[in-house]
């Protein structure tokens, strides 16, 4: 892996040393726990590579993908290689908090709308400057498919695995079985695809360095956003963020040990991570541009007129809470007025609105129907991209 030089501005005046003050961490404290190595952009899923790989050879990997979207399946139609490895998720980890899960699952809940707008427009559209993550994407057909059907699935898997409720463990587990193996096929088919992957450019494609980066997308850019949102929430819920995405991080198999605990530890680990990323490339620009010209209408979003502008909303999140260099580098474009939007929603979340318990029950409502929104949008523009 190459370091890129180009990066270090982000830590000195980007979103990067945004990060530094909302954790109370100085630049050279963070390098000097520096401690990485880059070895760990060559590590993968390699058991669930293998046994994926003889699941497709003969014939079983779809019926494995087809019992994940049942509710009822016939274990018997099943290869035991699978059934012996699904059964292993069985088991909650004696390190795990269920008391710190809840809080976590609590928080993304009453989160709300804000919770999805600062995860679109801040830690998606701004990971796109991250060229190493945008590459596996892009060879698995990301920009064909379009915006709306990651921004669905991406959403959908969130959902999944941050609710509290009947059966949230059970959600939990599977979605993170689906999903990684859902990686292993991605990776397994783009190595197939593209002999010449540049593994010194972007190792291992899906590569554990890259999945810890992602949960640092769900939890330090989550919370940071919605700090800047003026969205409050207590220490014990933010613990829970981190202990949530740790535990989903392990479902999805990257070893406990480099899974960060909390923001001082997610900051120290994004700044090694960071120096290895190349710059945004085309491929990066065309990402950028679907995802900017996505714009379904939120039905919960009772007046037209706003339903007509959610380009101006996104747009306008993105200008408040992506720094000055990586919009330039994303051509992310200027809105005129572009603080009316976070002011506003600044300002109905300094104003105290009901009970937790309220607040849970309405973003959870709010998220459902934003992901219905999703899923329509997204059946209709593969019924199109079909035809």
């Amino acid at each position: 892996m190459k370091k890129n030089s180009a990066n270090d501005v982000f830590w000195t005046s980007g979103n990067g040393k945004d990060f530094l003050e909302w954790a109370n961490i100085s630049l050279d404290d963070l390098k000097q726990k520096d401690t990485y190595s880059p070895e760990l952009f060559y590590e993968y899923d390699e058991q669930v590579d293998e046994l994926t790989s003889k699941w497709l050879q003969n014939g079983d990997f779809k019926k494995i993908m087809q019992s994940l979207h049942q509710s009822e399946s016939n274990p018997s139609e099943l290869p035991l290689t699978y059934l012996n490895w699904k059964e292993r998720f069985n088991d909650i980890p004696g390190w795990v908090d269920m008391e710190l899960i809840e809080q976590g699952c609590n928080l993304s809940e009453r989160s709300g709308l804000n919770g999805l707008l600062v995860l679109r427009n801040f830690a998606l559209l701004g990971g796109y400057n991250f060229v190493n993550l945008t590459k596996p994407l892009v060879v698995t057909g990301a920009l064909e498919k379009g915006a709306v059907h990651r921004l669905y699935y991406t959403l959908n898997f969130w959902i999944e695995v941050s609710r509290n409720g009947v059966n949230s463990q059970q959600r939990r587990r599977e979605a993170c079985i689906q999903t990684r193996l859902v990686h292993a096929v991605s990776r397994l088919n783009i190595l197939k695809k593209q002999p010449d992957w540049n593994q010194d450019l972007y190792g291992v494609p899906i590569n554990f360095a890259d999945m810890v980066a992602t949960n640092i997308a769900f939890t330090v850019y989550y919370l940071y956003g919605l700090d800047r949102l003026n969205f409050s929430y207590t220490a014990a819920e933010e613990a829970g963020i981190f202990h949530l995405w740790k535990y989903v991080t392990y479902l999805l198999g990257v070893p406990l040990d480099m899974i960060p605990n909390n923001k001082e530890e997610a900051i120290a680990y994004f700044y090694f991570w960071t120096q290895y990323q190349g710059s945004p490339d085309q491929d990066s620009l065309k990402l950028v541009q679907a995802l900017l010209e996505e714009n379904t209408p939120i039905e919960l979003l009772k007046l037209d007129i706003i339903k007509r502008n959610m380009s101006y909303i996104h747009h306008s999140i993105a200008n408040y809470l992506i720094d000055e260099k990586i919009r330039r580098d994303l051509e992310i474009p200027p809105v005129r007025f572009s603080s009316i939007i976070p002011k506003a929603i600044k300002m109905k979340n300094s104003v105290h609105s009901g009970s937790k318990d309220a607040q849970i029950r309405e973003g959870r409502k709010q998220q459902a129907s934003i992901l219905e929104d999703y899923k329509n949008r997204a059946s209709k523009t593969y019924s199109e991209f079909s035809k």
